[in-house]
C-alpha cells in the first residue's frame, strides 16, 4: 500500500503531534509513530511541570511563547486550563556544592522560614537560601496530547501506529519511506523521533550533530500520613541533584540524573532511586520506607542543549524537529508555530522569528 501526503512527521511525542496538528490545516499530514501508542517515551514520562526559568535563553523565550497557548489549551472536560498553579522553590541545602541559589535570579529570595512553613517536612537547619518560582505550573500532558491529537484528526491528518521507518529515498522531489505495512510518499519529512532522532536521521542521509538521550529517573513515594501534600510546591536543590514534587497524593521524587544511553524503552535502575531517597531523607524529617513506582525516561539534548528546529542545511525536503532535553512538553506548542511556518513559508511573528536563528539545524555546520 502507498500513502500520499506532504508532511510525514516521524514521532508522535507532544512535539510531533503538536506540529503535526498545525500542518494539518495547512496540507496532507501523516504521523509515523514506531510504538503501538503517542507519546510512549519522553511524553508520558515527563514531570509535567512548567518552569519558565528553565533552560538558556531561546529555550526560555520559547516558553514563554509557549505559556498562553497551553493556558488556553482546554481539558478534556472543556473547563479547566491545562495548567494548574505549583510553583517552584529552588533551594541551597546543607551539603550541596552551591551554597546560594542566586543563579535562579532575578527570582525573588524567599527566607526559610516561609519555605519550611509551604513544605513542612523539610529540615530548617539544612536550609542556606532561597528563591521561589511563584508561576510554574503543573501540566496535564494528557489533557494537551489528547487534544492535538483531535485536532490533528479534525483536520484530516493521520496517525499511523506501530510504522518504524524501514528505509527511505529521495526521487524527482518526493520521499519514499518504508513502514511495515506501507510505503509513504511525502514532499517534506520531519524528524521528530526524540531519542531516536539520530538513527531516523541516518536513514534519510542527514547526519546527527552528536544527539544525546540521557537517563532521568523518577519514583512516587508515600507521603507524611497526618500532611495532605497536594498543595506544596516542587522543590529543587541548588546542584539540580534532587527534586520532589506532589504526584496524585503522594510525592515524586528524582535524582535528576543524566546517565548516557542507547535510544531503548527506559527503566530505572535501583541504585539511582536509592541515591533519589538517601537525598531526599537528608533534607526532610520523612523516613521513606517503600518506593511504590520507578521508572525512567529519555531526555535528548543537541551539543548545545537548544533544540533544533528547521531545515537540514545538507538534505532536500528534510526538516529538524529534535534535541527538546526536558523542556519538549512546556515548549512544544511554541516549537509547533515556529516549524510550521518555516515548513509552510508563512512569515512567523517577530518573536518566533527571532528563535529561527538560534535554533536552526545550519549552526552544527557553520
Amino acid at each position: 500500500m502507498t500513502l500520499a501526503c506532504d508532511f510525514l512527521v516521524i514521532g508522535a511525542g507532544l512535539p510531533g503531534l503538536s506540529l503535526a496538528a498545525e500542518l494539518a490545516s495547512e496540507g496532507r499530514v501523516i504521523v509515523a509513530e514506531r510504538e503501538e501508542h503517542p507519546g510512549y517515551h519522553a511524553t508520558g514520562r515527563s514531570a509535567a511541570i512548567f518552569s519558565g526559568s528553565y533552560g538558556l535563553p531561546p529555550v526560555q523565550a520559547l516558553s514563554a511563547l509557549s505559556r498562553p497557548l497551553l493556558e488556553a489549551f482546554p481539558t478534556e472536560d472543556g473547563v479547566r486550563s491545562s495548567l494548574t498553579a505549583r510553583g517552584i522553590f529552588f533551594v541551597a541545602f546543607e551539603g550541596d556544592r552551591r551554597r546560594t541559589v542566586d543563579h535562579m535570579a532575578p527570582l525573588p529570595k524567599v527566607s526559610p522560614t516561609d519555605l519550611c512553613r509551604a513544605v513542612p517536612i523539610l529540615r530548617p537547619d539544612m536550609v542556606l537560601d532561597v528563591r521561589h518560582e511563584a508561576d510554574a505550573a503543573d501540566i496535564d500532558v494528557h489533557a494537551v496530547q489528547s487534544g492535538y491529537l483531535r485536532l490533528l484528526r479534525e483536520r484530516g491528518g493521520r496517525l499511523m501506529s506501530g510504522a518504524a521507518v524501514g528505509a527511505a529515498r529521495r526521487d524527482h522531489g518526493v520521499w519514499r519511506v518504508d513502514l511495515p505495512h506501507a510505503t509513504i510518499e511525502a514532499r517534506t519529512v520531519i524528524d521528530s523521533a526524540g531519542a531516536w532522532a539520530g538513527q531516523v536521521a541516518a536513514l534519510f542521509g542527514a547526519a546527527d550533530p552528536g544527539l544525546a538521550p540521557l537517563r532521568r529517573s523518577a519514583a512516587i513515594v508515600d507521603g507524611p500520613q497526618d500532611m495532605a501534600v497536594s498543595g506544596w510546591p516542587m522543590i529543587v536543590n541548588a546542584d539540580e541533584t534532587l527534586y520532589f514534587k506532589p504526584e496524585g497524593g503522594r510525592l515524586m521524587l528524582s535524582p535528576a540524573d543524566e546517565t548516557p544511553v542507547e535510544p531503548h524503552d527506559a527503566y530505572a535502575e535501583d541504585m539511582d532511586i536509592a541515591i533519589a531517597v538517601d537525598r531526599f531523607m537528608q533534607i526532610t524529617t520523612l523516613e521513606v520506607r517503600q518506593v511504590r513506582t520507578p521508572w525512567a525516561g529519555l531526555r535528548t539534548f543537541a551539543p548545545d542543549r537548544l533544540p533544533m528546529i528547521g531545515f537540514d542545511p545538507m538534505v532536500e525536503g528534510f526538516f529538524w524537529l529534535a534535541g527538546q532535553g526536558g523542556f519538549g512538553i512546556q515548549t512544544a506548542p511554541g516549537a509547533a508555530r515556529l516549524a510550521a511556518a518555516l515548513l509552510t513559508g508563512h512569515q512567523p511573528d517577530e518573536a518566533l522569528r527571532a528563535l529561527a536563528g538560534p535554533l536552526s539545524p545550519g549552526r552544527f555546520r557553520r
